[in-house]
């Protein structure tokens, strides 16, 4: 484990409690006690208490009343129920709450059984938790352009909020680098950020992944897992392609929305969750209403707070300073790493279907090509070149820049014809194509 894992004993009987926390001791835990539920409730609200041990008997709350409280106070807490051998009814029923059952007097090879499947489950917890600081060295947003100016105004406004926020936007606009600056500037932001492609899931694991499941839920399920809603507690989920989950899905994200509360797969109980949802989609969703695949009373939900993200042909003056933040993503120096203008000219010039992302994959791919000190033409796949002819050079037709292209492409690899295609971005087979159809020699 990377940290000790928090345990709390929960048992009136001072003798018991003691016993089990020296035989605790042996797995390196932190160890709390309390012998009332009223104590119990005091921990747990002072401490992040991964582990209960509870024995179902106290003298001041029914225990079963007093796990509805931890789930209230600490969501996050596996619990164990400790009764004496015979009780079949509370085994049956501790079960049914989603809790571990322990009869006593237990054995501790039956004891580091239990302890050993609820570490796997606090180990994931503490993945996520791990990708707290990175969002911040990600979330920051610079522009030069009116319009974003005026959506990262709206976006700080939405931030200081604790409904929804629904993001449209064409594919690779940046929806989820503003997911990540609206968690950064909220109330939330030195807890955890999860992003979810929900286009992404199988449509047979999303129950699963979302809202997580008990031990016993379907075949295969030996462990409680915990879903994202559940694991984003306190945090904030960030949903993209939302419009892709399920009409069942979709009103269990409703219920959470109304109740901040659900049911993980299996479970009878419900579960308190505190998470701030962003949405996002690049789907026309009153379409996607009239076509029944999605809930009507959903949308309305999320588009209270809504922010329309522009493509990059809108916010042309920003390339420049998005170039800067991809190159020091990749660790290149901007000061010292040249930009060819005819290369600049080219990205100021062209319409970016793909938008921010087709333009980091672009340049990605022309550092990786590069000398080392900056990009040129030859570093361009032919396609960024093949807009409107006129474009780059109005005395130059579009047959004329490939010829160029493809000749100083050439001799800069000196004709080797492998290369040069990579460099192009064509296969070898076209490039002898092209050489033949514009009359190229070998140099």
């Amino acid at each position: 484990m990377s940290r000790k894992i928090n345990v709390l004993i929960i048992d009136d009987e001072p003798t018991f409690s003691e016993t089990l926390k020296e035989a605790l001791t042996a797995f390196s835990y932190s160890i709390y006690q309390a012998y009332t539920g009223d104590r119990a409730i005091e921990i747990l609200k002072e401490t992040n208490i991964d582990i209960c041990f509870l024995d179902i008997h106290l003298p001041d709350i029914n225990g079963f009343t007093l796990i509805d409280k931890i789930k209230e106070w600490s969501p996050q807490s596996e619990i164990i129920i400790m009764t004496a051998y015979g009780e079949v009814d509370y085994s049956k029923t501790a079960l049914k709450t989603g809790a571990y059952f322990l009869p006593k007097p237990f054995k501790i090879g039956d004891l580091s059984n239990v302890l050993m499947k609820m570490e796997k489950t606090i180990n994931i917890t503490d993945v996520y938790e791990k990708l707290k600081p990175a969002i911040k060295e990600d979330s920051l947003i610079t522009t030069n352009s009116k319009k974003m100016k005026k959506i990262l105004d709206v976006a700080d406004k939405y931030a200081s909020s604790e409904l929804p926020i629904l993001i449209i936007g064409a594919t690779g606009t940046g929806k989820d680098t503003l997911a990540k600056y609206i968690h950064s500037k909220s109330s939330r932001k030195d807890e955890i950020f999860i992003m979810q492609n929900c286009a992404s899931l199988p449509e047979t694991l999303i129950e699963s992944e979302l809202f997580g499941y008990e031990k016993g839920a379907f075949t295969g399920a030996m462990n409680r897992k915990f879903g994202l809603f559940e694991v984003a507690n306190k945090g904030t989920i960030f949903l993209n392609e939302i419009a892709e989950l399920p009409l069942k899905s979709q009103a269990k994200i409703l219920h959470i929305i109304e109740n901040k509360s659900f049911r993980r797969l299996g479970g009878v109980t419900d579960i308190s969750v505190d998470t701030r949802i962003i949405a996002a989609t690049n789907k026309n969703l009153h379409e996607m209403i009239l076509e029944g695949k999605l809930r009507e009373d959903l949308y309305y939900r999320l588009e209270t707070l809504k922010i329309e993200l522009p493509d990059l042909k809108e916010r042309i003056d920003d390339i420049p300073l998005l170039i800067k933040a991809i190159l020091k993503k990749r660790n290149v120096n901007s000061a010292e790493f040249h930009i060819d203008p005819s290369v600049m000219q080219l990205f100021l010039q062209y319409n970016w279907p793909g938008n921010i992302r087709e333009l980091e994959n672009i340049l990605e791919r022309a550092i990786i090509l590069s000398d080392g000190k900056g990009i040129y033409i030859d570093n361009l796949p032919i396609n960024i070149i093949r807009f409107e002819e006129g474009k780059i050079k109005k005395s130059f037709s579009l047959d004329d820049v490939e010829i160029e292209h493809i000749k100083k492409t050439l001799q800069k690899v000196r004709g080797n014809k492998a290369k040069a295609a990579r460099i192009l971005g064509i296969d070898r087979k076209t490039l002898y194509r092209k050489m033949d159809k514009y009359s190229i020699k070998d140099e």
